[in-house]
């Protein structure tokens, strides 16, 4: 494959400066401790700096300056707010409100602790140590373009349609949301990426021990980190027993189930282990976080199948695109479902005949099992429970790169009879996905600062402007140089789109 010139690298470059400072941008704009779940993620940060240690799951109790800071964040401005000492002081102790969060590995909790501690939290106003994890999460975030770009042109050959299918990250609004925020996700989409790129590597024939070593240690990571990140491994694992075939080589099957078994065994050592544990410990691979006592059916009654798959639907879809703050704000659900169809017909075009369609199938793997636990998550929440709380679409960002994968060889094989509506369809990406993620953050911003309401007032921007921890200086840079990196992208990418025909996908 031949190296990438300066005209892609700049390309790579401006996608990956608007993406982080999309992210910066929702990390300034969504109030503070308005993302999901995310008072329980800095609770549980706050105990390990405090040195509580990492008790058992259901049994951590909310720190009673942290519901403070939570009750006081919509009505004190941003300059009055206490520090984390001033808060525990005047809040010692524990609510009797339950912290589920201990259910995960301590991973993500460690290194927020521990950043916790470096910057002296205890001196330092509440609101600006969630930014500075927020702008952790957004970090961890920031390679994922790049690692699309780099997964695409490994498996595809094209330059440019590896750029095209990266910038189409952009139109998932909700990765930057939660990307932005303080939660142990925004690692797990990181190592995802990472997966799917070194599967991509070994899709294509390359089987050094540096290569299934790292494959091994990202997806034992993405595991350590949480359950989301578990699917990672079976994915691992069988892309480096069937991908010699893929590319065109076919090593004896001794040699394909040892590397298997590498991969597994150091998938295992670096951060699986923590599941086997669980199955010894709790008798169950993830321990429930929320004390929930299971509901009996009236006689005559149970699920109700229709309902379940429709709120399914409803709740995941929504909340893969773009379902801002604590599911509050959804985006149009016109624009979700008419994206979630165009991705299914694209990823079912994928497995038809053609040269990428092995790849297909392997790459498949990644998103089916996670979607597959997650449908059985909740049947069995629905049936013990009588509620569906876990229809989440950002559980499935994990394998966000092959569903884009997916869906760039889904389109090439519908388009590959019509160049020049393949290049259509290109630059309709290019110029989509940055109007979908731009309003994505103008459903967050109606929502939280204008009633969701469609205009944008003086009183509302003013309200913004007090709150966000950052201050408005801070927030009015980070605008300004998002939309331009935006509008450099887009202008950039058309020409390289336009100019020249896209050229054929190579293996």
């Amino acid at each position: 494959m031949r190296r990438s010139s300066r005209g892609e690298r700049l390309l790579v470059a401006l996608l990956t400066a608007a993406f982080v400072l999309l992210g910066a941008t929702s990390a300034l704009l969504v109030p503070v401790l308005q993302a999901p779940d995310e008072t329980a993620h800095i609770d549980t940060a706050l105990h390990l700096a405090l040195g509580d240690g990492y008790v058992a799951p259901a049994e951590e109790r909310v720190l009673a300056a942290v519901q403070e800071a939570e009750s006081s964040a919509a009505s004190t401005p941003a300059a009055d707010r206490p520090t984390w000492g001033e808060l525990l002081r005047d809040h010692p102790g524990e609510t009797t409100r339950v912290d589920q969060m201990t259910q995960h590995p301590p991973t993500w909790y460690l290194i927020a602790a521990g950043v916790l501690r470096a910057v002296g939290f205890e001196h330092v106003r509440w609101d600006l140590t969630v930014l500075m994890l927020r702008l952790l999460g957004v970090g961890f975030v920031a390679p994922v373009p790049l690692l699309t770009w780099m997964t695409l042109r490994r498996l595809l050959g094209s330059p440019r349609i590896a750029i095209v299918g990266a910038i189409a990250v952009l139109a998932v609004p909700q990765v930057v949301h939660i990307g932005a925020s303080v939660s142990n996700d925004p690692p797990v989409i990181l190592l995802g990426a990472v997966v799917t790129w070194l599967v991509a590597r070994v899709l294509t024939g390359e089987r050094r021990l540096p290569t299934l070593l790292g494959l091994g240690v990202a997806a034992g990571l993405a595991a350590w980190f949480k359950g989301t990140g578990l699917p990672a491994v079976p994915f691992a694992a069988i892309a480096t027993l069937v991908a010699a075939p893929l590319a065109g080589r076919t090593p004896q099957l001794r040699r394909r189930l040892l590397d298997t078994l590498l991969v597994l065994a150091t998938a295992g050592l670096v951060g699986a282990w923590w599941w086997v544990r669980n199955l010894v410990v709790h008798r169950t691979l993830q321990p429930e976080g929320l004390p929930r006592a299971a509901v009996p059916w009236d006689p005559g009654t149970g699920p109700d199948l229709g309902y379940f798959v429709n709120h399914e639907w409803d709740g995941v879809t929504a909340s893969f695109w773009g379902y801002f703050g604590k599911l509050q704000y959804p985006m149009s659900p016109i624009l979700t479902d008419l994206l979630s169809f165009a991705v299914l017909v694209a990823v079912a075009a994928s497995f038809a005949r053609g040269p990428h369609r092995r790849t297909a199938l392997v790459l498949a793997v990644f998103p089916v099992v996670p979607a597959l636990l997650l449908l059985r998550t909740n049947w069995s929440a629905y049936d013990a429970l009588h509620q569906i709380a876990a229809a989440q679409g950002r559980y499935l960002f994990v394998a966000l790169v092959p569903v884009v994968a997916l869906c760039v060889i889904g389109c090439l094989r519908l388009t590959d009879r019509s160049p020049v509506l393949r290049r259509r369809l290109g630059l309709a990406v290019v110029v989509g996905a940055p109007v979908v993620a731009l309003y994505g953050l103008s459903i967050a911003y109606r929502g939280f600062w204008e009633g969701a309401h469609t205009t944008i007032t003086r009183t509302g921007l003013a309200h913004l402007a007090s709150l966000t921890p950052g201050g408005r200086g801070a927030l009015a840079v980070v605008v300004v140089l998002m939309l331009v990196s935006l509008v450099a992208l887009v202008v950039a990418s058309w020409r390289s789109v336009r100019d020249r025909a896209t050229p054929e996908a190579t293996h």
